[in-house]
């Protein structure tokens, strides 16, 4: 279920899945595992982990039709070229094609009755990461890639 692989840019862990919510502890333990291998702070960790949970949750309620099954794959990566050392979250989906960065963004200083229901998730990985692309590609489906800056350690 998990692919571990090194490129000169850094360390790669991927996990493929069912669209699922059993699968999210899976999930969220690749993410925990990045953080201990490449010592990153506890509260950037924390972001990260909300930012997986959000992403993959809105495709395990959203992406396929009810009560159909379909497939998640989750990278995460540290990039160290190119820029700032970073890390990647790529997620993958074969269901509905949705780009979650034309949801509008959330109006917070609108009283909680007035605001639309939905879009808080979105909402929470724009304002936890510092990058965000969607692309719908013909073969591997949505495909939503979210980049956090890391601060550098004394290690690296």
């Amino acid at each position: 279920m998990t692919d571990r692989r090194t490129a000169s840019a850094g360390a790669t862990d991927r996990i493929a899945c069912g669209a699922v919510l059993a699968n999210l502890p899976a999930l969220l333990a690749l993410v925990a595992a990045m953080c201990r291998r490449e010592q990153i702070d506890g509260p950037t960790c924390h972001e990260l982990h909300l930012i997986v949970e959000e992403a993959c949750v809105n495709v395990m309620h959203h992406a396929y039709p009810a009560g159909q099954e379909g497939p998640l794959t989750l990278e995460v990566r540290i990039a160290r070229q190119g820029g700032p050392r970073r890390i990647v979250l790529t997620l993958e989906d074969s269901g509905r094609p949705f780009d979650p960065l034309s949801v509008a963004p959330v109006d917070a200083t609108a009283a909680v009755e007035a605001r639309a229901l939905g879009g808080l998730g979105v909402h929470l990985i724009r304002q936890l990461s510092d990058r965000q692309h969607y692309q719908r590609h013909p073969l591997r489906g949505n495909v939503f890639t979210i980049e956090k800056y890391l601060m550098p350690s004394a290690s690296h």
